[in-house]
C-alpha cells in the first residue's frame, strides 16, 4: 500500500473513531428510543398534586419567568397566527394565512401568592409592528422596578426587545429594541440578562441571547442544521457600551440559557455563571463570565468549566432560587413534534423535565475544581402529554416545595407540588426526601 493511502487510511479510521461513531452513537438517547418513560420514584405522583394556571389565557406560554412572588410570561394570543410563523418550528408564512395586521402576542403576570392574572398592556409599542414572542429574561433593577427582555420573531427581522414594568402596573412600557441581523444574530432563541451591579449598572441592558440556526427561514437549511446536528448555533453577548458581539460559536442547535441571578447566604462570592444548552447535542455546559462589558469581550471574559452531558434534547433552562439546582424541560420524542404542531388534537408530544444538582459535588457549583457528574433528577417524563405537550420550560423551588411547567402547546402553566405533602396517602414506592 501507498504510503500516502495508508496515512489517509489512518486518518479516516481515527476520524470516525473519534467523532462520527460517538456522534452516531447519541442519536437513540436524543430521539427517545432508548428512553425509560418513567419519572423518578418521588415524582411519580407529581401530576396528581398539579394545577393549571389560568389555561384559558396562559396558552403555549414557550418561556416563562419568576422573580420573588411573581411569574411573568410570554404567550401566544392566535394559535392559527402560531402555526403559520414561527421561525422555531419552522413555519415561514409571511402572510400568516391571509390575515391582516400585525402578530400581537401577549405578555401576562401571575401573583404566586393569590393567583391573579394580570395581562400587561403594552401601551406604547408601535401599533403596526409584530410582537411574536419567544424566549425572554427578567431582572429586578431596583425595587419593585423590573427589565423584561424579549424575543420578538418580527417578519422582517427577529430581535429582542426591553420593556420596563412597576410593581403593581396594568401596562409595560417599550424602552427598546436590539437588533442584531447585520452581526449574524438571525435567529434569537432565548436570553439571560446579566444581573445588576457596579461592573454591570442597569443603564448598560446587558444580556446574553442564544442563536439557534445559521439559515433563518431556509426549510432545507433548517432540515440540514437539524438532521446533521451541524454546530452553527452561536450565543452574543450585547451591553450599550460594547453592542452585540458573538462570544460562543459552534454550538448545536443553542437554544437555553440561563445563570446565577442572586447571592445566596453561604453562596461563593462570584456569581457569575452562565449555562448554554446544545439541545442537538444534549448537552448543557457552564461558563464563568465576566460581568464588566469592557472585559467581557476579552480573552479571559468568559471561561468554559463543565459540560453536562444528558439523553434529552433539552429547551429552556432555568436556576432555582436557591441557586442549588438547574433545570431544564425539553422534548422527549423529538420526532414527534412536527407532527403534533400539525395536529396538536391527534398528536401527543412527549414533555420530559430533568434537574441537575449544582451543589452535589462539594460546595456550589464552580468553586473547587469539580470534574465528576452531578446528579439528574427526573422530575417529569410524560410520554402521552399528560402533564401538557411539548414542554419547553420548567423551574421548582424547594423551600415553597412548588414546580412549575410550561410548554408549546400548554393551556395554562402548570402549578405542582414538588414533593409529597406529609402524611398524603401514597403508594410505598414514593419516598419523601426533605433534603431533596
Amino acid at each position: 500500500m501507498h504510503p500516502a493511502i495508508g496515512a489517509a487510511l489512518t486518518a479516516a479510521l481515527a476520524l470516525l473513531a473519534s467523532y462520527i461513531v460517538p456522534w452516531a452513537a447519541r442519536y437513540p438517547a436524543l430521539l427517545g428510543t432508548s428512553r425509560v418513560w418513567q419519572p423518578d420514584p418521588q415524582f411519580a405522583t407529581l401530576r396528581d398534586r398539579c394545577t393549571a394556571l389560568h389555561p384559558a389565557e396562559l396558552t403555549g406560554c414557550e418561556k416563562f419567568k419568576i422573580v420573588g412572588d411573581t411569574l411573568f410570561a410570554a404567550c401566544v394570543a392566535d394559535w392559527d397566527v402560531r402555526r403559520s410563523w414561527f421561525p422555531a418550528m419552522r413555519a415561514f408564512d409571511r402572510s400568516i394565512g391571509g390575515r391582516p395586521g400585525p402578530i400581537r402576542d401577549r405578555v401576562y403576570k401571575v401573583d404566586l401568592k393569590t393567583k391573579e392574572l394580570t395581562r400587561l398592556a403594552m401601551a406604547n409599542f408601535p401599533d403596526t409592528t409584530d410582537f411574536c414572542a419567544h424566549g425572554m429574561d427578567v431582572i429586578e433593577v431596583a425595587p419593585g422596578e423590573f427589565s423584561l427582555f424579549l424575543v420578538n420573531h418580527r417578519r422582517d427581522s427577529s430581535v429582542v426587545e426591553n420593556f420596563k414594568y412597576t410593581a403593581g402596573a396594568q401596562e409595560i412600557i417599550h424602552t427598546a429594541t436590539f437588533n442584531g441581523t447585520t452581526l449574524g444574530l438571525y435567529n434569537p432563541n432565548d436570553i439571560f440578562a446579566v444581573p445588576i451591579s457596579d461592573d454591570s449598572p442597569a443603564r448598560e441592558n446587558a444580556f446574553f441571547v442564544t442563536n439557534d440556526h445559521w439559515f433563518r427561514d431556509s426549510v432545507l437549511g433548517r432540515q440540514l442544521e437539524l438532521q446533521l446536528r451541524l454546530p452553527t448555533g452561536s450565543v452574543y453577548y450585547h451591553s450599550e457600551s460594547t453592542g452585540y458581539h458573538r462570544v460562543i460559536s459552534g454550538v448545536v442547535n443553542a437554544n437555553g440559557i440561563a445563570g446565577f441571578q442572586s447571592s445566596q447566604p453561604g453562596a461563593p462570592p462570584s456569581r457569575n455563571t452562565l449555562f448554554v444548552a446544545a439541545i442537538l447535542d444534549g448537552t448543557v455546559t457552564a461558563y464563568n463570565y465576566n460581568p464588566n462589558p469592557q472585559t467581557i469581550l476579552t480573552k479571559n471574559g468568559l471561561t468554559k468549566l463543565k459540560t453536562f452531558t444528558l439523553d434529552l434534547i433539552m429547551d429552556n433552562l432555568s436556576i432555582s432560587p436557591d441557586d442549588k439546582w438547574l433545570y431544564m424541560a425539553g422534548h422527549g420524542e423529538p420526532s414527534k413534534l412536527p407532527e403534533h404542531w400539525a395536529a396538536p388534537d391527534v398528536v401527543a408530544s412527549a414533555s420530559v423535565a430533568y434537574r441537575v444538582s449544582l451543589t452535589e459535588l462539594g460546595g456550589h457549583f464552580g468553586t473547587r475544581g469539580e470534574t465528576g457528574d452531578s446528579r439528574v433528577e427526573k422530575v417529569v417524563v410524560d410520554r402521552e402529554g399528560v402533564f401538557g405537550n411539548g414542554s419547553t420550560t420548567a423551574v421548582g423551588d424547594d423551600e415553597r416545595n412548588k414546580f412549575w411547567l410550561s410548554g408549546l402547546s400548554f393551556k395554562g402553566i402548570l402549578e405542582c407540588d414538588l414533593r409529597v405533602p406529609r402524611g398524603a396517602d401514597v403508594d410505598a414506592d414514593v419516598d419523601y426526601d426533605e433534603d431533596d
